[in-house]
């Protein structure tokens, strides 16, 4: 029982810096060198300091960070105790809800918690109050915290000067173009079940678990409003209608699941197809051919922990990975990995530093599976084999596409809140720089691939030091960046210096793409696009939009979704703009100030990101769309959050 000798020490010191109601004397009474505590004896006194700590003099910042440290005492000593312990406490302060209390601190990758859960091992790594615990108890803990001020930190180190010819990007050809596909955000839900609850208070709808808490009403009752209820599928790249399901005889159900889906729900696997056919379909009609596709992340539903693990995790990547590649036939396909491409969903650890073996699996998973279906070589196989399953390839026309994985940045990640005042704890932006000092040096154009942006869902230090990456390689190498994650069919501009003066016309920089889903959820209609590149500099010259309205498979007797063309990047917001021109930064500047200056325009974008569903709102008569013009003129989460407060 050594270790509870040493544990006592260490929850006393921290009781010196941080007194609580019973002070330094009441930590002491937790353990004592002379007793034998039980397991449940510790967790009990442990949650009981841990609730005691509200009734004192600490600021809501403080108990945050003092129940770090007391957690980080307990992870060093006994790991084991960190999941019952804080879950606990959790449940028993109905701190957030159980299923969060679990999801957030009972987690890991692997079945065996004797190493604790990823919240345990972020615990073991963290300083608690430095700018780690505040970090953490203010994007992880629903802001107990103030943001704290992001390091100052730079990687200009490791790249070369800047020459004058790098300021200016080359000029495109002149209507000498190829195609390229983007597709993003399936989430399939493999317990997609026609006749389950739509509108559903629990988890996620569509699904045998789907529940309403609440008794259903009788104007709630739509037999005779909705039609869709069959066991379709697709065989060797056919439609086939299945018998009708008779849903109405569950009368507990207010809303059944039709067959292609609902905006509450995430894809079933028949949408999925669907898309895949639309797209196989186009191509074959107008005698089109996709160069290659890119595929930005997100394979997996968004259910709860409880309803998901690692092998559905594994059958989820390997069914869709799949069905891409027996519908697009020969078409390499590069993608990246999402947040919710991971088991625990967005959890991915730090190589070298003891846990990053949980996660092995899936890059291992990934880079046979990409290498078999020829989608990368060996070398890039190799790399993502051993770097968060990201790569980087040289395509047959020249260009270089660079993928990477953006649980790395992302704020839901424990790992990435360790040493997080230090930059690229993950070595990924170092290998981001050395492949683009390759390309500079050989005049090569790039695109980098990944799933999450920047300016939303990631940690400030990531997101300006990519900046920083992005203004010294931009223009003349960068030409494209792609992102999915956020559903929606959007944009962001990058600009030079800082602030709302900063984002004129001549201090444009970049831009970003952020691609639509093929998931409805939520409220959106699913929808894919394809670009038109330029040959000679990869630059994009436009993008086409492709869509189906959901809720008019909702009543067309279980027939085929029809998807139709939406509209045109370049033709779409009636911007005057040269037609030799690329859809570059400053086109995407002009479409901005549009957005921010005309509710027509507001309205118009919002009408686009959701691709026309019935849930778009409206932007003349609400503050909907109030913030519009900050998500598409922001690159960092700082960045964002100073524009909004202005």
């Amino acid at each position: 029982m050594l270790w509870i000798y040493y544990l006592l020490v260490l929850l006393s010191s921290l009781a010196s810096c941080f007194p609580t109601t019973k002070g330094k004397e009441g930590l002491a009474e937790l353990l004592s060198e002379n007793q034998v505590l039980s397991d449940n004896d510790i967790i009990r006194n442990i949650v009981n300091e841990l609730k005691s700590l509200s009734s004192g003099n600490l600021s809501v910042c403080d108990q945050c960070t003092t129940r770090l440290a007391i957690g980080k005492s307990l992870s060093i000593l006994k790991p084991d105790l960190v999941s019952p312990v804080f879950t606990q406490w959790c449940i028993d302060t109905a701190y957030w809800s159980n299923s969060t209390c679990i999801s957030t601190f009972s987690r890991n990758t692997v079945d065996s918690s004797y190493t604790g859960t990823n919240f345990g091992h972020m615990l073991s790594l963290m300083d608690p109050f430095g700018y780690d615990g505040q970090l953490y108890c203010h994007f992880k803990e629903s802001g107990q915290c103030p943001k704290p001020l992001t390091p100052n930190v730079t990687l200009s180190d490791k790249w070369p000067p800047k020459q004058p010819k790098h300021n200016v990007a080359p000029e495109p050809s002149w209507n000498d173009t190829f195609n390229v596909l983007h597709i993003s955000d399936f989430h399939v839900e493999l317990d997609y079940t026609v006749g389950s609850e739509v509108n559903c208070t629990n988890s996620m709808c569509c699904t045998p678990h789907s529940k309403n808490k609440f008794a259903r009403k009788t104007e709630s009752i739509t037999e005779g409003s909705l039609n869709s209820f069959y066991n379709s599928s697709y065989i060797d790249d056919t439609f086939v209608k299945g018998s009708y399901i008779d849903v109405f005889k569950n009368t507990s159900v207010w809303t059944p699941a039709t067959t292609f889906g609902s905006y509450n729900c995430d894809a079933p696997e028949i949408l999925i197809n669907s898309s895949m056919n639309s797209i196989v379909e186009y191509m074959e009609k107008n005698s089109l051919n996709y160069d290659f596709a890119i595929f930005t992340g997100d394979l997996l539903d968004h259910d709860e922990i409880k309803y998901t693990s690692y092998d559905l995790t594994v059958e989820s990547e390997e069914l869709v990975f799949r069905d891409m590649k027996a519908k697009l036939k020969n078409m390499p396909v590069y993608p990246v990995l999402g947040n919710h491409d991971m088991f625990p969903y967005g959890e991915l650890a730090q190589e070298n530093h003891g846990f990053s073996n949980l996660f092995t699996w899936n890059d291992e998973l990934m880079a046979d599976l990409w290498q078999q279906y020829g989608w990368i070589d060996f070398k890039a196989s190799k790399y993502a084999r051993k770097h968060y399953s990201g790569y980087s390839v040289e395509t047959k026309r020249g260009l270089k596409i660079i993928s990477l994985n953006s649980n790395t940045w992302y704020w839901k990640n424990h790992y990435a809140y360790w040493n997080a005042s230090q930059p690229d704890t993950f070595g990924q932006f170092e290998f981001l720089i050395n492949e683009l000092v390759e390309s500079e040096e050989k005049d090569q154009r790039v695109w980098i691939v990944a799933h999450i942006p920047f300016a939303t869902d990631s940690l400030p230090l990531p997101a300006n030091l990519f900046v920083e990456i992005v203004e010294r390689f931009s223009p003349y190498t960068i030409a494209g960046i792609f992102f999915g994650h956020t559903h929606l069919d959007q944009f962001e501009v990058l600009y030079s210096g800082s602030g709302k003066d900063s984002k004129t016309i001549e201090n444009v920089l970049n831009h970003a793409w952020i691609s639509q889903a093929i998931t409805p959820w939520i409220q959106n209609n699913p929808s894919w696009r394809y670009y038109t590149v330029d040959k000679k500099t990869f630059s994009i010259m436009d993008a086409y939009n492709f869509y189906t309205k959901l809720n008019e498979t909702y009543t067309n007797e279980g027939s085929e979704p029809i998807w139709e063309f939406e509209y045109s990047s370049r033709e779409g917001y009636n911007i005057d703009w040269p037609k030799t021109s690329p859809l570059n930064g400053t086109y995407w500047h002009l479409v901005a100030e549009k957005v921010r200056n005309s509710p027509k325009y507001r309205q118009i974008y919002r009408n686009y990101a959701m691709r026309f569903s019935p849930f778009v709102p409206n932007c003349f008569n609400s503050t909907d769309c109030e913030n519009d013009y900050c998500v598409l003129t922001s690159f960092t989460v700082d960045e964002y959050q100073d524009c909004i407060e202005k």
